[in-house]
């Protein structure tokens, strides 16, 4: 049962009947029970084993490891639990994402979303593990947190501080929260159904076949890929936030305008902020501030001076972050190289921070204060960003280098304006169906940059202007979307993840 299904729709509207009939105290049980359902519908009675081993370890273990630290046990011993039970999830978790790279008959194994909920239920135990949440003693409870139906498949990845409240206490019908949770839904859709699977076709063309095509239309279909992927993982957490919204559960926020970066690492706390904050607190702060690293800075001071030798830590330590995130995103060279190019250029802009301060003074172009700054900084990062798509699109290096060739010495500039873009795999129409829909989420994301709240701004103006805008984003969603002629895709790229 996929977002992009009228399946999915009639089950919201079931799921959302029943949560708000029945009894504040039952209602978590209602919820739970949808989960379950839902994820029945996506993988059936083996995906539900999974995410149930998942649940029925951390559960244990969680209360394990709360024994122990009321009992004031070391350290080391309090450990244990959590050495078993990460072992255990990030072991299947593992065995079912990356076995298909080698034994391709398992690829129909592999289960939606357990990269999301297995990161979700190894932050709960650490949590618990470091005192900062107490174990939940309940483990239906427990199956909920880590099973919730909106942020199953691709997220956002909660913390038990943040969502707990919200999904256990039962909260009322809001009209206020039911229009601002819609509204995310309509966008959502409107960013997958209209522009994400319209762009996929275009990218999907130029890439099966990219030895016909000169280099300026490579480029654009590498643009075009940074706006699908953003259209369509942005799309889906909209529409998940916007159902949690509905029922009454606040979602943390997952993407912040990502192409308003003024940098690579900027962008990197603008995309998927969930997963990046993951990453921050439990593998990149704990190695950084982890005694053999501590060694290695002092050392480090030792031979290249103090400014110098202090940024070992921080750089290596972003360097394994980052080649843990390109494995995340897959197996091969060309992944596992797009990580370490993003740990290289983030820890060379560490190292060279003087300088730029430097020339930012001089020039008086800072990124992140005059106008024209910004837009430098902007358009710089968002060339960065393009050439290391090249990585990540890629299905091997072997093709990146051909890409990266062809872009760089046969341009065929002519491909422009001699009819080429009308044979990527959209028509007339579907090309400016796209062009628009991505200006409107340009737009969009330039209105929030500027700290206004676009939800807001549209609930404040008159009633027939909200009408006209809202019918206007569903008439658009139905025939440029569903009715089309365009080939949805049912799935998210990230639900793959």
């Amino acid at each position: 049962m996929s977002f992009v299904s009228w399946s999915f729709l009639l089950f919201l509207a079931v799921v959302i009947a029943c949560n708000f009939v029945s009894p504040r105290r039952v209602r978590w049980c209602v919820l739970l029970a949808a989960s379950y359902v839902f994820y029945w519908f996506l993988g059936g009675w083996f995906a539900m084993s999974a995410v149930s081993f998942t649940i029925l370890t951390v559960y244990a273990s969680g209360l394990w490891a709360g024994s122990l630290r009321r009992r004031g046990a070391s350290r080391k011993a309090r450990r244990a639990p959590l050495a078993v039970c990460l072992t255990l999830n990030f072991g299947l978790l593992l065995f079912f994402k990356y076995s298909s790279s080698f034994v391709p008959s398992l690829g129909a194994l592999l289960i939606p979303g357990i990269s999301f909920y297995t990161f979700q239920a190894s932050g709960y135990l650490i949590d618990i593990y470091k005192g900062k949440v107490t174990a939940e003693r309940n483990p239906l409870k427990l199956a909920l947190f880590l099973s919730f139906f909106p942020q199953l498949i691709q997220g956002p990845i909660s913390r038990h501080s943040e969502i707990a409240s919200d999904l256990f206490n039962g909260n009322k019908w809001d009209w206020e929260r039911a229009r601002s949770g819609i509204q995310k839904i309509i966008w959502g859709y409107f960013m997958k159904m209209v522009v994400a699977d319209r762009a996929a076709l275009l990218v999907g063309t130029v890439f099966d076949n990219f030895t016909l095509y000169g280099g300026v239309v490579i480029l654009l279909s590498i643009f075009v890929y940074s706006v699908q992927i953003y259209a369509d993982f942005s799309g889906g957490i909209n529409i998940a936030v916007g159902v949690a919204e509905i029922i009454g559960v606040k979602m943390p926020e997952n993407f912040r305008q990502p192409f308003f970066a003024n940098s690579l690492s900027d962008f990197w706390r603008r995309w998927h902020i969930t997963l990046g904050s993951w990453f921050k607190d439990y593998l990149f702060y704990p190695i950084a501030l982890s005694a053999p690293f501590a060694k290695i800075g002092k050392l480090a001071r030792k031979l290249f001076g103090k400014r110098t030798g202090k940024m070992f830590q921080p750089c290596l330590a972003t360097f394994v972050a980052f080649f843990a995130i390109g494995i995340w995103h897959g197996t091969g060279a060309h992944i596992m190289l797009f990580g370490l190019l993003n740990g290289v250029i983030i820890s060379a802009a560490l190292f060279m921070e003087p300088l730029m301060e430097r020339m930012r003074s001089k020039t008086r172009i800072d990124g992140r204060k005059s106008g024209f700054g910004r837009v430098f900084a902007a358009l710089r990062t968002l060339a960065l960003l393009m050439f290391l798509r090249y990585f990540a699109r890629a299905s091997s290096l072997g093709e990146v280098w051909a890409l990266l060739e062809q872009t760089a010495l046969h341009p065929r500039l002519r491909e422009l304006w001699n009819g080429m873009l009308l044979g990527l795999g959209l028509n007339i129409t579907d090309l400016i169906v796209l062009s628009v829909g991505t200006v409107l989420i340009f737009i969009r994301d330039f209105v929030t940059e500027t700290g206004r709240d676009c939800g807001k701004i549209l609930n404040a103006a008159r009633p027939a202007l909200q009408f006209i805008v809202l019918f206007a984003a569903l008439l658009s969603i139905v025939l440029f979307g569903i009715y089309s002629g365009v080939t949805l895709s049912a799935t998210f790229i990230y639900a793959q993840y």
